[in-house]
């Protein structure tokens, strides 16, 4: 007797019964509401972001000049070696497609750009982990992008106590998201913000100046 049809089914059994359960537990009881809160404020708050995303973005430049830069200057100067290597035969020989000696050279600069390519990539991937741990530290120092704008309901039972936890679980990769991509990104956030609400742009910059009197 064939036994996959049935181990099929209980397969798909299985992943409905895990569905419906996960969506039973995400889903809340009362639907999630933004908090009474101004734009001035969401935007103050984002504004923080911006600040911590930018002390990180010198930090970790400080950070690959150390520690990347030797590396790094070694294979770009690898590569204008055998860029001049290439350069330096005679037209003739690199005419001669089938030379030895050209497809060596050029298979040595091909290898250059290559290695300098990966380390460059490797800088990049490096820089962004090293940025992602320090936004899930910040948020876990209480820095947080959605607790405080979005009203989360005051939980009762035990489920609900283990949705805001998943809410802050949620809010804490997105707030490390946020500040590893760099200022830039949450900059053009509150670009997008502001072409929603107008308005919102001179409301902001009228309290920062009454701020400012009352700090005179």
């Amino acid at each position: 007797m064939n036994s996959q049809p049935l181990l099929k089914l209980l397969r798909y059994l299985f992943y409905a019964i895990l569905v419906c359960g996960l969506i039973y537990i995400l889903i809340p009881i009362e639907p999630l509401v933004l908090s009474k809160l101004s734009v001035e404020t969401v935007v103050q708050r984002l504004s923080i972001l911006i600040i911590v995303a930018l002390f990180l973005e010198r930090a970790l430049e400080v950070y690959a000049l150390s520690y990347f830069s030797q590396e790094k200057s070694r294979l770009a100067t690898q590569l204008e070696q055998r860029q001049l290597e290439l350069d330096s035969l005679s037209p003739d020989v690199k005419a001669d497609a089938s030379n030895v000696g050209v497809k060596a050279a050029q298979l040595k600069l091909l290898n250059a750009k290559e290695s300098l390519r990966s380390y460059k990539q490797h800088i990049r991937q490096s820089i962004l982990r090293v940025a992602i741990v320090f936004g899930l530290l910040m948020g876990l120092v209480g820095i947080r992008s959605l607790e405080g704008i979005i009203q989360y309901p005051a939980p009762v039972i035990t489920l609900e106590i283990f949705r805001l936890y998943l809410f802050r679980v949620l809010d804490l990769g997105l707030t490390a998201g946020l500040i590893a991509g760099g200022s830039e990104g949450i900059h053009s956030l509150i670009k997008k913000l502001y072409s929603f609400f107008p308005d919102a742009s001179q409301t902001v910059a009228s309290s920062l100046q009454a701020v400012g009197k009352n700090v005179s």
